[in-house]
This record gives C-alpha cells, sequence and structure tokens, in this order.
C-alpha cells in the first residue's frame, strides 16, 4: 500500500522535465473553472473569507463609489463565471485526461485541455450532480459533505477514461473505487496542507497591507489585480504538483483487472 510520502515523490517524477507544461495547463484550467482538487481552494475560500471579515478597510470598497471600474469588473466578473459555467465540465475532463498522461508517463500536451470539447453536456451534468449530491449531503452536517466529496472525487478521472458512462454511472463509480479509499485521499491532501498555507500567507499579508495603507476603492482593485497574480505565483506550481498526486492515486486504486473490468462502456 503506497502512503502519501509515495504519492508525492511519484508526482514530481511525473513533473520532471515538464513543469513549464503543467504549470501553464494548470492556470488555463483554473482560468477555465476546471478545478479537480479542490483542498487549496477550501483554504484559500476560507482564510480570504476571515480575511475579509477582519479587514474594515473592504467594507468601505464597495461604499466608497468606486464608479464605472467597480461596475465593469463586476460585469466581466458575471461574464466569465457564465463562460466557465458552460466549458468547465469540458476542460475539467480535458485536464483530468492532461493529468493522467503525466500519471501513466505519456506526452502530456495543452492541447488535452480541449480533447473533451464535445463533451459540454457531459462536463456541465458531472459538475452539476458532483455539486447537488455534496450540497445535499452538507445539509445534514458538514462532515457528511466532506466524505461525499471525497466518495466523488474520482469522477472526472473515470469520465475523461470512460466516455460511455454517463455523469450519474460515473459518480456511482467512484463511490465505488473510493471504499476504503477516502481517508487515505484525505491524508494525500492533508500533506499538502504546509505548502498551501506557506503560499496563501504573502496573499493575506500583501492585501491587509493594501487595504491598510489605501483609500482610494479603484487603487485598492488594481493593487488587488496586481497582487492576486505576483503574491499567488506559489499556487502555480502547487496546482500540478497536487493533481498529479491525484491523478496517480486514481491510477493505483484502479490498478486491480477488477476495477477497470467492471466499468461499463
Amino acid at each position: 500500500m503506497k502512503f502519501s510520502a509515495d504519492y508525492r515523490a511519484l508526482a514530481l517524477d511525473a513533473l520532471r522535465g515538464r513543469w513549464k507544461t503543467a504549470v501553464l495547463a494548470g492556470l488555463i484550467a483554473s482560468l477555465l473553472g476546471a478545478n479537480i482538487v479542490s483542498s487549496s481552494d477550501r483554504v484559500i475560500s476560507n482564510m480570504s473569507q476571515n480575511a475579509n471579515g477582519d479587514t474594515p478597510g473592504f467594507a468601505g470598497l464597495f461604499s466608497t463609489g468606486s464608479g464605472g471600474v467597480l461596475a465593469v469588473l463586476v460585469i466581466c466578473i458575471l461574464a466569465w463565471a457564465v463562460f466557465t459555467v458552460i466549458v468547465g465540465g469540458a476542460v475539467r475532463l480535458g485536464y483530468a485526461r492532461f493529468n493522467l498522461n503525466l500519471a501513466d508517463g505519456r506526452d502530456a500536451a495543452l492541447s488535452d485541455l480541449a480533447s473533451q470539447k464535445h463533451r459540454l453536456w457531459d462536463g456541465f451534468c458531472m459538475n452539476f450532480l458532483q455539486g447537488l449530491y455534496v450540497a445535499l449531503w452538507s445539509l445534514l452536517l458538514f462532515i457528511p459533505g466532506v466524505v461525499k466529496a471525497y466518495s466523488y472525487a474520482m469522477t472526472p478521472y473515470i469520465m475523461a477514461e470512460h466516455p460511455g458512462l454517463t455523469a450519474n454511472e460515473a459518480i456511482t463509480e467512484s463511490r465505488r473505487i473510493m471504499d476504503g479509499n477516502k481517508w487515505r485521499l484525505f491524508c494525500l491532501d492533508l500533506s499538502f496542507l504546509g505548502w498551501e498555507l506557506l503560499c496563501t500567507l504573502p496573499m493575506l499579508i500583501g492585501f491587509s497591507l493594501v487595504f491598510f495603507f489605501t483609500h482610494s476603492a479603484d487603487t485598492v482593485l488594481v493593487l488587488l489585480f496586481l497582487l492576486s497574480i505576483l503574491l499567488s505565483a506559489g499556487f502555480f506550481f502547487l496546482r500540478p504538483y497536487e493533481e498529479a498526486a491525484w491523478a496517480i492515486f486514481y491510477r493505483d486504486i484502479t490498478a486491480a483487472p477488477s476495477d477497470t473490468e467492471e466499468i461499463r462502456e
């Protein structure tokens, strides 16, 4: 049985000589809303919410009248959000294919991200059903929602490899292969937590300094945009590392013939 350190070591081996492509693929996938690994996103979201709630200057951002800049920003964000809802699922499948190629030692190219472009509906259904099921379980308590999130975690890889499966069938298959493996995947995620916090720290410090020393809302928006790019550089490298580890984990738990032969094409 492999442990978290083994998956991380194998991920580093898979990424050796391919970091440039992997970082660029991860950046494009992020921009298109195609997340597979979600642990870092949860950490950033939670910490950012705490920081925003504790920073007096942030509330003033929307009350000081930033005018056209804020209006344009909101419109752009909404338009991009709609776009990512439409294409995000298909790109997520393509990103799963990219990382599986890395895990298998095959050529992984940026074109893999567009390899599932004909599956917009499949990708949308996958994202919708995964989110719906996790949300419904989370209504009970927080812990059941987390457990189910890990139970459905392998769905993108399954759909990328078995296009004949519907989203619901892939989710069911993910539940099956993750039976007894959810804790192992959680521990793998947990092993990256220190790196994630280290990458988040510069962003929190930078944002706090901007709010503390800047009183113009327009200037805050520009500085936050620039700092988000500069201070999140660590995540550009951490993200491919985590994604490769997840893909290798998937390969490991589906290595037995009995795990793959039962999947209906």
